[in-house]
């Protein structure tokens, strides 16, 4: 329902912005059309004077200005509701043209009385209604012409508008589902390892379990977020790991290494902790054979790197988390993870976000 409201607001905006547009306009036009009348006139006028010049300008300007504003606010759907809703649209700019004619016939018989009337113009040819007739239909026919092309312009820009939305729309439903698949899997892992210290008596379970509820508190808070910071992410990443050393002691060991600027970008949601219970899930992980992981930074982007111990009953995974975080950086930023991986390392180069990215990928 805010939504509904929100974007009638604006497109109540839009429109009141296009109005004063064409407003602005339609002045312009009527000086432009009264000098032209003024030149056309002097040079054809039988008797110039100043007083006729001033005439002939005025008149100009001031039906110009009655036919834009004719145009801009009464001449359409809104303004004359009753007649063009039983209207084809494919229709509808031959009747505004008729409308508009009517109109300006009216308007120019009032000029043509004033100005016998008051003796003002004098060409020299009896046929001085039908020059004045030619001025004002090129007066109409501009300002038809005009304003119908704006508000077509118009039209287009509320449509693409509606597209740009439909997709965004689009791209956070399918941005969330992929969140969903995160959350629950690492609750899951995380109460399995705070079974098995609780199993054990493992007397650092109890900070175990704050640090679980530190840790899930934040997935809670970011899980209505596109991006969070790389900072949030990386103190994410330290708790994290502080959980898997109570869990494997010392058979795993965290470095990190980035540059100020480079904490300063953003990421998917749980990236890190995503990254790193990939490598606890297909490593093996003991005394003698510790697993090393290290966050650095080469070339622009940011390399996740560990040891290889895969654990036999694994090498054939699926890596579906993998593919689910690269799917939500290319949703994010356009550009997927790329992943190597030789007889030593197994690496994932992520890509540095800036805070103020573009978002409209889909």
């Amino acid at each position: 329902m805010n939504q509904l409201i929100r974007e009638d607001h604006s497109g109540e905006r839009l429109q009141h912005e296009i109005d004063k547009i064409l407003l602005r306009a339609s002045v312009v036009t009527g000086q432009f059309m009264g000098l032209i009348s003024l030149l056309f006139f002097e040079a054809i006028d039988d008797r110039p004077e100043p007083k006729v010049a001033w005439f002939s300008f005025g008149m100009a300007f001031l039906f110009t200005m009655l036919i834009w504003m004719f145009n801009i606010y009464i001449n359409n759907r809104r303004g004359l509701s009753f007649v063009y809703q039983f209207i084809n649209p494919d229709y509808e700019f031959i009747i505004r043209v008729l409308i508009c004619l009517l109109i300006s016939e009216g308007m120019i018989r009032i000029w043509t009385v004033l100005d016998v009337f008051y003796q003002m113009e004098n060409t020299g040819t009896s046929n001085f209604p039908a020059v004045l007739q030619v001025r004002g239909l090129l007066i109409v026919a501009f300002s038809l012409l005009t304003t119908w092309g704006i508000e077509k312009a118009l039209a287009q820009q509320q449509a693409m508008g509606l597209i740009t939305r439909l997709k965004e729309e689009n791209f956070q439903a399918k941005y969330e589902v992929l969140k969903q698949q995160i959350n629950p899997h690492f609750l899951f892992n995380s109460l399995n390892i705070l079974k098995g210290m609780i199993r054990t008596g493992n007397e650092d379970a109890e900070e175990y379990l704050i640090k679980l509820a530190d840790v899930y508190r934040y997935i809670l808070q970011s899980n209505a977020k596109q991006d969070v910071a790389m900072s949030d992410e990386l103190l994410l990443l330290e708790s994290y790991h502080f959980m898997l050393k109570n869990r494997f002691r010392d058979a795993i060991d965290l470095t990190i290494t980035l540059s100020p600027e480079t904490r300063r970008s953003v990421l998917p949601p749980l990236t890190f902790q995503m990254l790193m219970e990939n490598c606890v899930k297909h490593n093996v992980l003991t005394q003698s054979r510790k697993l090393y992981v290290s966050v650095t930074e080469q070339d622009g982007i940011v390399a996740f790197r560990n040891n290889l111990q895969l654990k036999q009953s694994l090498q054939s995974s699926t890596h579906v988390g993998l593919e689910n975080l690269t799917r939500r950086y290319e949703h994010l930023c356009g550009t997927p993870l790329r992943i190597e991986q030789d007889e030593q390392f197994f690496t994932v180069y992520l890509p540095i976000i800036p805070p103020d990215h573009d978002r409209a990928y889909s």
